[in-house]
């Protein structure tokens, strides 16, 4: 089964280091598996975990925009998930955003190709002591970033560097492809949390892809309110299931009501379609942004 996405056509945008050009492309075919879940066979609820592949020469862009994000940091495995990006045409610098520049005002930024970043012992330090620190999924989180650092989807990183003495403050590794890019599992100085450096690494990467004509930058996807300071810059938009949406208040109820969803599913959960489809789900049939082909 394969699935093609629907909508305008794609943009051309500057390069970014290392020769990979932002052109954007949108059509394509992925071949789309579904992976069971626990049924709830007296609700008539049987999940499955929606999984894509891209074909030979097929842009990442095509599965990130269907609301997909890396299973496998080779970019060849793709899950469907409630993804988080920012619309880059609509980013703007808040006055919370500058509020926080100032504070990291002793902070510099840079976005590297991967291959000009030298992993040195003072970045392994900085690493290990963050992951050290973290009390949730620590050893996951830990694994994860060094596996992302050294694989295919790290085409560049965002170094970030106290500019009085050079010592490594944050790094990011970054998937940056035709006309997008994914800001990855992020680690930072501990002396530097007072200033709020997290939020001041987001805010630069989303500066720098905007800066380079980028349309749009996915921060991961969205299921707790500890999530939620991904969604705290202008432009956000989550993919909801069928369409991607700009309406933080569709967001917040999904997190107030995941809860309520045991033996049912969002829509057929009436609160939700009298809110958010118009009290009719046949609405969505003209909200959807892809279609399911024969493979």
């Amino acid at each position: 089964m394969s699935w093609s996405r629907t909508g305008p056509e794609g943009q051309t945008a500057k390069g970014m280091p290392g020769g990979h050009l932002a052109t954007q492309r949108r059509e394509g075919l992925m071949k789309i598996v579904f992976s069971e879940c626990a049924p709830h066979y007296g609700a008539y609820v049987f999940p499955y975990q929606v999984w894509a592949f891209l074909e030979d020469g097929e842009e990442a862009a095509v599965a990130y925009e269907s609301g997909f994000l890396p299973g496998a940091l080779d970019l060849t495995r793709f899950y469907l998930t409630r993804s988080v990006r920012v619309d880059l045409k609509r980013y703007v610098v808040t006055g919370r955003v500058r509020y926080v520049e100032r504070r990291c005002a002793d902070i510099g930024a840079e976005l590297l190709d991967r291959r000009d970043f030298h992993w040195s012992n003072a970045w392994e330090k900085l690493a290990d002591g963050y992951f050290d620190r973290q009390e949730v999924n620590a050893d996951y989180r830990r694994r994860r970033f060094g596996e992302m650092l050294d694989s295919p989807f790290a085409t560049h990183v965002m170094a970030f560097r106290d500019r009085r003495d050079g010592s490594p403050a944050g790094l990011v590794p970054v998937f940056a492809g035709p006309g997008l890019a994914q800001y990855g599992i992020p680690v930072y100085d501990a002396r530097y949390r007072g200033v709020s450096i997290g939020n001041y690494m987001m805010s630069s990467a989303l500066r720098e892809f905007q800066g380079r004509g980028l349309r749009h930058c996915y921060l991961g996807s969205c299921y707790t309110a500890g999530d939620l300071y991904k969604t705290r810059f202008a432009g956000v938009e989550i993919f909801n299931g069928y369409a991607w949406s700009a309406a933080r208040d569709e967001l917040h109820f999904l997190l107030d009501h995941q809860d309520d969803l045991a033996g049912t599913h969002i829509f057929e959960y009436q609160p939700y379609v009298d809110a958010f489809c118009d009290a009719d789900v046949a609405s969505l049939r003209s909200r959807a942004i892809g279609r399911f082909t024969a493979a």
